[in-house]
């Protein structure tokens, strides 16, 4: 039986689906602000990924 992933990366493809983006400013407290980039530099994120994906998975 033929495994259906690789260990290696040369072989793996990426497909990527376009998709529309806008640029949004928002207002939160500094302390807010100060946690938030706390919490993503303890998972190794940045805080924009960070609040991408905890709003992703309010939605």
């Amino acid at each position: 039986m033929k495994e259906s992933y690789t260990n290696n990366p040369e072989e793996l493809e990426l497909h990527l689906r376009p998709c529309a983006i806008e640029t949004v400013s928002i207002k939160i407290p500094t302390d807010t602000l100060r946690s938030l980039e706390k919490v993503a530099d303890n998972r190794d994120i940045s805080p924009q990924a960070l609040l991408k994906l905890s709003k992703s998975r309010q939605l």
